[in-house]
């Protein structure tokens, strides 16, 4: 019987300025073990960094954290939401939608996590979808010297009830010295850990593994069902996400992640033909495009 495979430990890739700031993990460096996710950044930035850009095939996750200015969402299949502080967007891109996020109100410092999930051969070329997950509906496991939010999905008896395009969870964890949470993680699922701040112990069954401020280790594998430890040696905060793994090649180019190199291929030439819509932005007005009608 299969027991959980650990990653190496990696040190987030730190880029940036005082406009945007990022510490970048990226699943190749975690030898298939982080999949389904494709990679994440832990962010900070005051302005409009990337402007509008495409997705397909793939999801982007925006989890801001509770102290972040609010984050503001436009797309191209005219969704205009603001993530409030403690709050998540769940852009399901699908066939392709076009999207720009920025902070309100500019120059505002907004922190949080960018996670870029792949999902499903089936799903690739599906309409996009958005969901939008209130920091008031998400459930929080609250005991000595914890605390913990259930951004997604569920740990224990607290289940977020709000419907993902995908299985997922998202656990921002709060730990005090010497005081500990345990979450049980599904068999055949795949687990992953960002420390945010602080050093703390994460203690699988057979093996414990000590995490500083921007250290990521993935593991999976497992055919049964295991029991994930965080142990605070300080203060710590750690951000874990769990999910199944797809197994499934992907073919990219920026944030495009399709199944073979003839969907990317076709992918690109509908967002360069209108299909996927647009959004411009002209004297700092920023314009929906509809999607080009086939």
């Amino acid at each position: 019987m299969k027991r959980l495979t650990l990653s190496p430990v990696i040190t987030t890739d730190v880029e940036g300025d005082r406009s945007f700031f990022a510490r970048k993990a990226r699943a190749f460096d975690f030898e298939g073990l982080m999949d389904p996710i494709i990679g994440f950044d832990h962010f900070e930035l005051t302005r409009d960094v990337f402007g509008p850009h495409p997705h397909a095939g793939m999801s982007a996750i925006s989890y801001v954290f509770e102290h972040s200015a609010p984050y503001r969402s436009i797309d191209s299949r005219a969704n205009d939401i603001t993530i409030t502080p403690g709050s998540l967007l769940w852009t399901f891109a699908g066939k392709g939608v076009v999207h720009t996020e920025f902070p309100v109100p500019d120059g505002a410092e907004v922190e949080g996590l960018q996670l870029f999930l792949n999902m499903p051969l089936a799903k690739k070329t599906t309409e996009p979808q958005s969901v939008f997950i209130d920091k008031s509906q998400m459930p929080e496991i609250i005991e000595d010297g914890v605390r913990v939010k259930v951004v997604c999905g569920s740990s224990g008896e607290k289940n977020n009830p709000i419907a993902t395009p995908d299985p997922l969870a998202i656990l921002h964890v709060f730990v005090e010295p010497r005081k500990s949470f345990t979450h049980v993680l599904p068999a055949n699922w795949s687990g992953t850990v960002l420390v945010i701040e602080g050093r703390c112990d994460v203690m699988l069954p057979e093996e414990t593994v000590e995490l500083d401020e921007g250290n990521v280790v993935s593991f999976g594998r497992s055919e049964i069902e295991e029991a994930i430890t965080f142990n605070g040696i300080t203060d710590s905060e750690v951000i874990f996400i769990s999910g199944v793994p797809l197994n499934e090649k992907i073919f990219s180019q920026g944030a495009m992640a399709m199944g073979s190199q003839e969907t990317l291929l076709q992918t690109l030439s509908d967002f360069k033909s209108g299909k996927m819509g647009n959004v411009t932005i002209e004297d700092g007005e920023r314009k929906i495009i509809p999607p080009v009608e086939v």
